[in-house]
């Protein structure tokens, strides 16, 4: 019995040692003695690019939970609508520049945001952004039909970059 144990504890260094055990359930006589915790599936995204990129997402960080989900770059895919985004909660740091996004209510309801880059989108109007008190970095830049008025609403000491429009303003 003792070298059965010793060779079961030498197979299992051995797995431990080559693999990943976040990706793989081990077994023993067809019990598990080990399954990894699932990722992070409980959402609806209404854009499919949107989708795409949380997804990847989700699998870089290893989020399981949809406050676990801190950060986001979805550059340039395609973007059209955020609905759905409010569910990751833990969002802090958003990056969705270049896509073709107008509204910001889904954003407006994530109360932690501390940097949001939306540079070069079709948005425009800032105001959803007022309620984001932590938000300290704010890219707005290139977004050429923004209604500047909106702008006077948001955190005081954020830091924004305005489209050039809303500055001679």
């Amino acid at each position: 019995m003792a070298r059965l144990l010793s060779l079961l504890s030498i197979l299992l260094v051995l797995v431990i040692g080559c693999t990943n055990l976040r990706e793989y359930d081990i077994t023993l006589n067809d019990r598990p003695i080990y399954s990894p915790v699932s990722l992070f599936t409980n959402y609806t995204l209404s854009d499919p690019a949107l989708a795409i990129c949380i997804e990847q997402m989700i699998a870089d960080q290893r989020v399981e939970t949809a406050s676990q989900l801190t950060y986001i770059n979805c550059s340039n895919a395609g973007i059209r609508s955020l609905d759905g985004l409010s569910t990751f909660v833990g969002l802090e740091a958003i990056k969705l520049s270049g896509n073709n996004i107008r509204n910001l209510v889904e954003i407006g309801l994530l109360s932690g945001i501390i940097e949001l880059y939306l540079d070069d989108n079709q948005i425009v109007d800032a105001v959803p952004l007022s309620n984001l008190t932590r938000l300290k970095r704010l890219d707005l830049s290139g977004n050429s039909s923004l209604q500047c008025h909106g702008l006077k609403r948001l955190t005081q000491g954020a830091d924004i970059n305005a489209p050039e429009h809303c500055a001679e303003s």
